[in-house]
C-alpha cells in the first residue's frame, strides 16, 4: 500500500535520516485503530479466506474442518495481519522523546514490498492474539522500483497467547521512495492497459476451472520431489469489485477508515493520511487501490492492489497442493512490480528441495502478469504430514530462522 503525506518539506533519503529512524527500533508502536478481528471465529476465517479468493472447505466448513486432522476449524496462514488485540504499550522517557520528533519519512513515498513469516502453531476459534509491533531495521538500498536510492524499512510483528506463546511472527517490509523522483522516472505510466478479448477470457477462466483442492487426501514427504510443478492457478483480472471483496475480509488496516462521523474522526487522527480529492473534500490516500485518477498523479496508469493480496495469492497455490494435514512453517514474500487493476496473473510453483527427514518441501512460487512480467515471488517452506496419519509436526519455534528482507 502506498501513502501520500503533505505538510513540512520531506526529508533526503541518506544515512542522516535514517540515523533518525534507527533511533526508533524496538520501541513498541501505540495502536489506535481496533484490529478487524480481535477473537477468532469460523465467520471471520471464512471472510478472510473469501477476500482472497479462496474456497478451501478447510478454512470455509466448520464441520469439514472439525473433521480434519486438526480436530477443529483453523485460519488461513496469514490471518493473524488483521486479527488480535493490541498488547498495552508503556512507552519510557527517553522514548517518548523520540516518538514526539517528526516522523523522518514523512513526505516519503511508501510501497510494501515483503513480508516474511514464521507459523508456529494453529489459531482455533476463540483464540485472542495478542498483537505488538516495533521497527526492526531501515537500510538505504538501491532498486528500479522507486527510481533508484531508497530505504528498506521492515517492521516487526508478533502475535502470541497472553503469557507470549507465539501464535505467529511476521517481518514486514516496506520501500520508501522520493515521489518526485519516481514520477519523473515515469516507467510504469507508459503501461498500456490490457483489454481482453473473448479467447482470452476463456483461456483465464479454463484456469480457474482446472483447480485442484488436495483437500482430504493426505501429502507425505513420499509423494514428493524436487521439480515438482504447482499450478497454475488463475488471479484476475484484477477489478474494482475486488479490492472491495478485500476490504469486507480484510477492514481497513492500521490508517483506519470509515464513512461519514467514522471517517472524520480518523481524519482528525492521522490528518496527512488524508487528501483533497478534484471535487474539494477530503479522501483516503489510500484510494489509489481503486481509484484510477488519483494513482495516476502518483505517475501510474491506474490503480493497484495491495501487496499483501499477492502474497495470500501464492499461499493459496500452496494450500491447494499440500492439502488438509500439512502445514506452512516459514514464508518469505517479495513484490517485484506493481498489479494495477484489469491485470491478470498465474500463479505457479516449483518444488525446489525436499528434506525427507524434516518431512519438508521448500517450494518457489511466482506470479506472472498478462505481460508476461513476474510481479511477486515467494519460498515457502510447508511440513508434510507423518505417513501414519494425523496434522503435520510443528517444530519448536527458532525465531532466528526469519530470512533477510531484499529490495524490490
Amino acid at each position: 500500500m502506498s501513502t501520500t503525506n503533505s505538510g513540512p518539506k520531506a526529508r533526503e533519503l541518506d544515512e542522516q535520516t535514517l540515523d533518525e529512524v534507527r533511533k526508533r527500533i524496538g520501541i513498541p508502536v501505540r495502536y489506535s485503530p481496533r484490529n478487524h478481528n480481535e477473537v477468532s471465529s469460523t465467520d471471520s476465517f471464512r471472510h478472510f479466506a473469501r477476500a482472497y479468493g479462496d474456497d478451501n472447505r478447510l478454512y470455509n466448513d466448520p464441520a469439514y474442518a472439525a473433521a480434519s486432522s486438526w480436530g477443529s476449524p483453523i485460519a488461513p496462514p496469514l490471518y493473524p495481519f488483521v486479527s488480535g488485540i493490541a498488547r498495552p504499550v508503556e512507552h519510557s522517557e527517553v522514548e517518548q522523546a523520540i516518538l514526539r520528533a517528526s516522523d523522518p519519512l514523512a513526505g516519503i513515498g511508501q510501497y510494501m514490498c515483503g513480508e516474511r513469516w514464521i507459523f508456529p502453531k494453529p489459531i482455533r476459534v476463540g483464540d485472542a492474539l495478542w498483537h505488538s509491533e516495533t521497527l526492526h531495521s531501515a537500510d538505504l538500498r538501491t532498486s528500479e522500483f522507486g527510481g533508484g536510492v531508497g530505504a528498506l524499512v521492515s517492521r516487526r510483528h508478533s502475535w502470541e497467547e497472553v503469557d507470549g506463546a507465539p501464535y505467529a511472527l511476521r517481518f514486514l517490509d516496506f520501500w520508501h521512495a522520493d515521489r518526485a523522483k519516481s514520477k519523473k522516472a515515469g516507467k510504469n505510466r507508459q503501461i498500456e492497459r490490457t483489454h481482453y478479448s473473448d479467447e482470452q477470457i476463456e483461456q483465464i477462466e479454463a484456469v480457474y476451472e482446472a483447480e485442484i483442492v488436495r483437500g482430504a487426501t493426505p501429502r507425505t514427504v513420499a509423494d514428493v520431489a524436487a521439480g515438482d510443478a504447482l499450478g497454475p492457478i488463475a488471479k484476475g483480472p484484477l477489478s474494482v469489485t475486488d479490492i472491495v471483496a478485500w476490504h469486507v475480509g480484510v477492514g481497513w488496516g492500521v490508517y483506519g477508515g470509515g464513512t461519514s462521523r467514522i471517517a472524520f474522526r480518523n481524519r482528525r487522527r492521522v490528518p496527512r493520511f488524508y487528501v483533497r480529492n478534484e471535487l474539494g473534500f477530503f479522501d483516503s490516500a489510500q484510494r489509489c487501490h481503486w481509484d484510477d485518477e488519483w494513482a495516476q498523479r502518483m505517475g501510474h496508469p491506474g490503480a493497484y492492489d495491495y501487496g499483501v493480496m499477492r502474497t495470500n495469492w501464492m499461499v493459496h497455490l500452496v494450500t491447494d497442493w499440500m492439502g488438509d494435514d500439512a502445514w506452512i512453517w516459514k514464508l518469505s514474500a517479495s513484490v517485484r512490480k506493481f498489479n494495477y487493476l484489469g491485470d491478470t496473473h498465474l500463479v505457479s510453483g516449483v518444488v525446489c528441495d525436499v528434506d525427507r527427514g524434516m518431512g519438508t518441501a521448500t517450494i518457489d512460487v511466482e506470479g506472472r502478469n498478462q505481460r508476461g512480467e513476474v510481479t511477486c515471488d515467494a519460498r515457502v517452506v510447508v511440513l508434510l504430514p507423518p505417513t501414519g496419519g494425523g496434522p503435520a509436526r510443528i517444530p519448536d519455534f527458532d525465531p532466528s530462522q526469519i530470512p533477510e528482507a531484499s529490495a524490490p
